[in-house]
């Protein structure tokens, strides 16, 4: 309701204005709440409802323009539930029905006396609170239905009975429970028996009946069950509806569903229990403190390592406890924090004694229940920086281990190291020996010979109980071994100085081991420390190893090197296996080593040389045969490098049994093989092979060179031999059979003085192609089997100086061949020549020929009569020509120049159905 001191704005309308006046000032006089104001006619009045607040409007009804009715009811059209009293001096019932049917407040005539206006005041004071009252009350009815329909819950009005039977019920209901309004209305649904959760029913009833008993109303917390079968957790508040005599009508309240509230709750519950437990319990300091330091709580921990009672912690501020902060400095960086931000921070805490320790602080900044808070959590963090010093440590001495050279150096080196930084005193590392079957120490600390009694080494087939067993499983298990105890294990029964020992295994190389006469003398941080240096430790005995080896086949390289020289120089086959024995033996470090060589006319692999070792290992050596079944035979006819890691292991092997274990069988292409042993099993790695392949690579070139060398030999007697003779031959033709020429022919010139005769022109050219004949004759036997002096040429000249040598007649040159060749000038106009000449004499009158270039080389070709096909292979032979006028020798010596220069040439068809001669792998000049 409006407050009673606002004041009532009134507009009267009256087409008197001194009646007006007198109206407002009676009204005002009457009632102080009254503020009147007037205008004498509708339309004015219209425009004051426009313009201002009014509370109630009164009317004259008989003006000039609009009427009291008209204005009534132009003024209900806008304003519906505005006061409208007609104060009218005109008193007749059509104007009193008239109001009413237009929806007046009020109706009142105008009378005598001054009683006219205080009655006019109560009608207009009434009819504006009555119509304020009605605003009030439909916007209270308004806001209640807005309120129902948004409630997350129902309202309800029910009979107090067990059974709780609903009267009314509205809201979300079938949400709710699944049910709708009408089925628990009706009572088709009880809501005592049926919704309620069967085992809150009694303890409802009873919160139910204890709170209206003590105040009227009651609040309760219960579970129901949906129609569909679920469990859901409300909250109900409600009161009692009581009769006049004092009993309970019925029950008004409100229903809404806590279900997740409910839940939260709970998990708060556990969660709240739990942070509490982790408070109490947390192995971190935590203590938490305002924003000006004070510390205002703090855990057991806390006081456990500080030294400090509750008392004096929560008297202390923080910086009393980290002396490292600065007052000032830390409140800036909490005051810079926002509500659940986090900050790291590390310090060093003071304990009761004086003593101090580093820690490591998180800080979280909350807001409870509006004051600022700071939930601090400390470690101590002094085993950490230890470790960090250790691990420090430990990487400076790791890196020392990158520039070892030697297994010795760099196992001393990770021994000094673990005795410094880990303080293992009885550390030691023992390495796997050539044979396999010992850990041996390489390395020592001072005191572990004092401690042991000498050097320990561990045997593989040491019994189970000994330390040598125990050794040897912890190796072959390839992880880290912690015996806390030597004395609480059954492991190891043999007495032992060493009461806890560390095995780390180092790879496939042998054993870390550090111990101590103490029991369980290690920490966590020594374990990991141990385990960072084995793994370094490894990595730098692969280093070292795989360096050794480099540098040992780097040796045996160089060494293999003089070797190859001296199998070169060997001036024998027996001389290079011999050498191959030596080297084997001296260089690779062979001990049994065997050279075959084969026989081709006995077809046997026959051995020529051997080490000394060989007649002390296997049976003196006999020839191996294809039949024989024997590896090395098998190798030679594969012509591949075959290694055996045991003949013993169902090889076949004809040495089987004989002691010899490892084999390595190399061929020496077509001349042989070398055989390699040795004793022991898998003697032979990769690098033995790889140098071994070398050495054998070395000898099959110089059993080739020396095989060539002999062949040259023989070739160069054989060719001496040919020389002779063709010097024989050279003579006879020069001397014996030109000088009878020469007589014949001067013979001829003197008879044809004395007479004439038509004989004397066949035999004229008798004599000319016997001429011709000892010319090519002597060309063939004198020419050199290479052309030495080769030099650019330019092909189309050369072709053209050479066809001006040749008598050619009508025939007809063309050359087309335009680049530069490297060629012997001389023998080139040879082949040219002789290539132009055989054209001319077989192409017939008025031949053309056709020089051209091709890819690699040129061609010459006519386009007479060609070569037959079954005759182009023949025509390079000596003697073969087709011609009568033809030695046989021309293109014998083209054939000839061309195998000179290293060219090959062949005769075809050319284009026009002529001869073709095609030269090619000739050298161009940009080449």
């Amino acid at each position: 309701m409006a407050d009673t001191h606002d004041p009532i704005r009134v507009l009267h309308v009256d087409d008197e204005p001194e009646f007006g006046e007198l109206v407002a000032t009676f009204l005002e006089r009457e009632h102080d709440r009254i503020e009147v104001r007037g205008v004498t006619d509708a339309e004015a009045g219209l425009d004051a409802l426009a313009d201002h607040d009014v509370d109630c409007v009164v009317s004259d009804h008989d003006m000039p323009g609009k009427d009291g009715i008209e204005f009534l009811r132009t003024v209900r059209d806008e304003y519906p539930d505005l006061p409208f009293l007609l104060f009218t001096g005109k008193g007749s019932e059509e104007v009193a029905s008239d109001a009413i049917s237009a929806g007046v407040t009020d109706y009142i005539q105008k009378g005598g006396g001054t009683d006219q206006y205080t009655l006019l005041a109560n009608r207009i004071v009434n009819a504006v609170e009555a119509s304020q009252s009605r605003r009030m009350l439909t916007e209270r009815t308004r806001r209640l239905e807005t309120l129902i329909g948004n409630l997350p819950g129902i309202v309800y009005r029910c009979r107090n009975e067990p059974t709780w039977p609903m009267e009314t019920v509205d809201g979300e209901v079938e949400a709710l429970t699944g049910y709708t309004a009408a089925e628990l209305e009706s009572d088709r649904v009880e809501w005592g028996p049926e919704v309620i959760h069967p085992d809150d029913r009694e303890a409802m009833w009873d919160a139910v009946q204890e709170g209206l008993a003590a105040e009227g109303t009651f609040e309760v917390t219960y579970r129901l069950r949906t129609r569909d079968g679920d469990t859901k957790w409300v909250w109900e508040r409600g009161r009692g509806v009581y009769a006049d005599d004092g009993t309970v009508e019925a029950l008004e309240g409100f229903i809404t569903d806590v279900t997740e509230r409910k839940e939260r709750e709970d998990q708060l519950t556990q969660t709240t229990a739990r942070l509490e437990a982790l408070f109490e319990e947390s192995p971190d300091m935590i203590d938490i403190h305002d924003a000006e330091g004070n510390i205002l709580d703090a855990n057991p921990q806390f006081f456990a390592e500080t030294g400090y009672t509750e008392e004096e912690v929560t008297s202390m501020k923080v910086w009393d406890i980290d002396q490292t902060q600065d007052p000032t400095t830390i409140r800036e960086v909490w005051r810079d924090m926002a509500v659940g931000d986090r900050q790291e921070l590390d310090g060093e805490y003071t304990r009761r004694d004086g003593s101090t320790f580093p820690v490591t602080v998180h800080i979280r900044r909350l807001d409870l229940a509006g004051d600022d808070r700071f939930l601090v959590s400390s470690r101590d963090v002094s085993d950490r920086e230890r470790r960090d010093r250790k691990l420090e440590q430990l990487r400076e001495r790791s890196r020392a281990l990158n520039y070892t050279r030697t297994v010795a150096e760099t196992a001393q080196l990770a021994t000094d190291a673990a005795a410094e930084i880990i303080g293992a005193e009885l550390s030691s590392i023992h390495l796997v020996n050539d044979t396999g079957d010992r850990l041996e120490p390489v390395s020592m600390a001072d005191s572990v010979e004092a401690v042991f009694d000498g050097s320990p080494a561990y045997d593989r087939s040491a019994p189970p109980g000994t330390r040598a067993h125990f050794a040897w499983e912890a190796f072959r298990a390839d992880e880290p071994t912690h015996v806390r105890s030597t004395s609480g294990t059954e492991e190891i029964t043999e007495e032992t100085p060493a009461e806890s020992v560390l095995f780390h295994p180092v790879g496939d190389h042998g054993l870390f081991i550090i111990s101590s006469t103490n029991a369980d003398a290690f920490t966590e941080t020594d374990i990991l420390l141990v385990e960072i240096l084995a793994n370094y430790l490894e990595a730098a005995f692969d280093r070292v190893v795989r360096e050794e080896t480099l540098r040992d086949r780097q040796r045996r390289l160089e060494l293999l090197h003089d070797a190859t020289q001296e199998l070169i120089r060997a001036d024998s086959r027996r001389a290079i296996a011999d050498q191959i024995v030596e080297a084997a033996e001296e260089v690779l470090g062979f001990s049994v080593t065997v050279v075959r060589f084969f026989d081709p006319d006995a077809g046997e692999l026959v051995p020529v040389a051997e080490s000394d070792a060989v007649a002390d290992v296997i049976p003196e050596r006999r020839p191996f045969t294809a039949d024989s079944g024997s590896l090395n035979w098998a190798s030679f006819e594969a012509d591949e490098v075959r290694v055996y890691d045991d003949i013993e292991a169902d090889t076949g092997a004809v040495d089987a049994g004989s002691g010899l274990r490892s084999l390595m069988l190399l061929p020496l292409g077509t001349h042989g093989t070398v055989s390699v042993g040795e004793t022991a099993p898998d003697a032979f790695d990769s690098t033995d092979e790889f140098l071994a392949r070398i050495l054998t690579t070395a000898a099959e070139t110089a059993l080739d060179e020396h095989e060539r060398e002999r062949r040259l030999r023989e070739s160069r007697d054989e060719l001496r031999r040919q020389n002779e003779r063709l010097e024989e031959f050279v003579s006879v033709v020069s001397h014996d059979l030109r000088n009878p020429l020469n007589v014949a022919t001067g013979r001829l010139d003197l008879a044809r003085d004395d007479c004439d005769s038509e004989h004397f022109d066949a035999v004229e050219r008798a004599h000319d192609r016997m001429e011709a004949l000892i010319e090519d004759l002597l060309a063939l036997a004198r020419e050199d089997d290479t052309a030495t002096d080769l030099a650019p040429i330019d092909p189309a000249s050369t072709v053209r100086e050479c066809w001006a040598n040749v008598e050619t007649g009508d025939a007809e040159l063309v050359v087309e061949a335009d680049r530069p060749i490297l060629a012997d000038e001389r023998r080139l106009r040879q082949l040219f020549e002789n290539l132009v000449r055989n054209a001319v004499e077989h192409g017939g009158d008025g031949v053309t020929v056709t020089v051209g270039g091709l890819d690699d080389g040129f061609f010459l070709e006519d386009d007479g009569v060609g070569i037959p096909a079954g005759q182009r292979d023949s025509v390079f032979e000596a003697g073969y020509s087709t011609s009568d006028e033809g030695t046989g020798f021309g293109l014998r010596i083209v054939k000839q120049v061309a195998a000179a220069h290293g060219w090959e040439i062949r005769a075809t068809e050319g284009p026009d159905g002529g001869a073709r001669f095609e030269v090619t792998g000739v050298a161009s000049v940009d080449e």
